[in-house]
């Protein structure tokens, strides 16, 4: 079951629950155009507050949430001070400089699961000083996720070392918890300064990494999204938000696939899966990956034009999407990138016609790996299951 609300535009959250007692919201909040950072600053807490409130949600309910920054150099000082900053740490926190597109200068994603039973309730923290390199363990009766967020290296000039020295980060995080990212890593977000020129060296070192691990086409790879984005530091090229589930079986983690719209990324050697379908007994997570307009020769489709490339997008992510029995309805959000906002009016209608009202929607800009890709669109969705795993509690 799938609920929605929207107040004023600016806020809208989604909602799954299912008969073993564990619900899951996702609440997506931009804030209003034309105001200052404070006021959105303001403006974002008022408004998800008024949100958890809705759901019966708190602070220990909160799991993970990322803050978008149009400017993150000058805003990240003003957000750490803030009160909606503090109200938030029980969670992971992400921050990725992406200018919100759909409103202001603050946007989030924020990831909620409230329990009967107290799952997901009792967390690890390591919370460092600054934002680099936060780690938080979840424990729930069955599962354990581990969000590993803002990972970055600045030691070395280049993105290929820095990206090494991150998944080396990762994996010492994941050896206290007895996981490995072979084993239990099911999500990354790769952000690049000037992806331009950055995502080769992100690619020559993860597939590296990949291929060392056995992480290949034969077994698996790991959902993933590769986009520009900033952190605070500019020295940092690479920085990485991952997810890692405990208990979790291979078996229980399915690629997802739709040969007639789009290529597989190993024919071109990109390491990552195009969406994984992480199945529990009583739902499925559908994690899509970054999604463009590609065709299944792996070429760029409706070159120049945005509005054809957004329409492409969007059929290559309900094509995923239906090789699993789910429709776009079953997104709990979506994120969509734009390499130049200034196009947004020209796709907002587009937007409205084939994303239902239901499904939270955020839209930042971020340039994609091939300049010619003017969109990209990801998201999580949830679907029922049943199936002999244990429930996701």
């Amino acid at each position: 079951m799938q609920v929605s609300l929207q107040r004023a535009q600016r806020i809208k959250s989604s909602k799954f629950s299912s008969p073993s007692g564990v619900d899951e919201h996702y609440i997506v909040a931009t804030s209003s155009a034309g105001i200052s950072f404070n006021d959105a600053l303001q403006e974002i807490a008022e408004l998800y507050s008024a949100s958890l409130q809705e759901n019966a949600l708190n602070r220990s309910t909160l799991q993970f949430i990322r803050f978008y920054l149009s400017d993150i150099a000058n805003d990240y000082p003003k957000l750490v001070e803030s009160e909606l900053y503090k109200s938030v740490t029980n969670g992971a926190i992400s921050l990725v400089g992406q200018p919100p597109v759909n409103g202001g200068s603050l946007g989030i994603i924020a990831h909620h699961i409230k329990s009967t039973d107290g799952s997901f309730a009792l967390k690890t923290f390591r919370k460092p000083d600054d934002y680099k390199c936060q780690e938080v363990c979840s424990t729930g009766k069955n599962y354990t996720m581990v969000w590993t967020t803002c990972f970055t290296d600045n030691s070395a000039p280049d993105s290929e070392i820095q990206t090494q020295r991150i998944f080396d980060k990762t994996r010492d995080v994941l050896e206290k918890y007895t996981m490995t990212v072979r084993n239990n890593t099911v999500r990354t977000w790769l952000y690049m300064r000037d992806v331009d020129n950055n995502y080769a060296g992100m690619v020559k070192a993860r597939r590296e990494l990949f291929e060392a691990i056995g992480l290949t086409h034969e077994t698996r790879y790991i959902a993933s999204t590769g986009i520009q984005g900033l952190t605070v530091d500019t020295s940092c090229l690479v920085s990485m938000d991952g997810l890692s589930m405990g208990n979790i079986g291979e078996e229980q983690l399915v690629r997802i696939e739709a040969p007639e719209n789009l290529r597989s990324t190993h024919m071109y050697g990109v390491t990552f899966e195009r969406g994984t379908r992480i199945r529990f007994g009583d739902r499925s997570h559908l994690h899509i990956s970054g999604t463009a307009s590609i065709d299944p020769a792996g070429n760029i489709l409706y070159v120049g034009d945005v509005c054809n490339q957004l329409i492409r997008t969007i059929d290559n992510v309900e094509a995923l999407l239906a090789s699993q029995g789910a429709l776009i309805s079953d997104m709990q959000y979506l994120i969509l990138y734009m390499r130049d906002p200034k196009c947004y009016p020209l796709i907002e209608s587009i937007l409205n016609e084939r994303i239902p009202e239901s499904v939270p929607i955020i839209v930042v800009e971020g340039p994609v790996c091939r300049p010619g890709w003017l969109v990209e669109m990801e998201g999580v969705g949830i679907m029922a299951d049943q199936n002999q795993f244990p429930v996701f509690r």
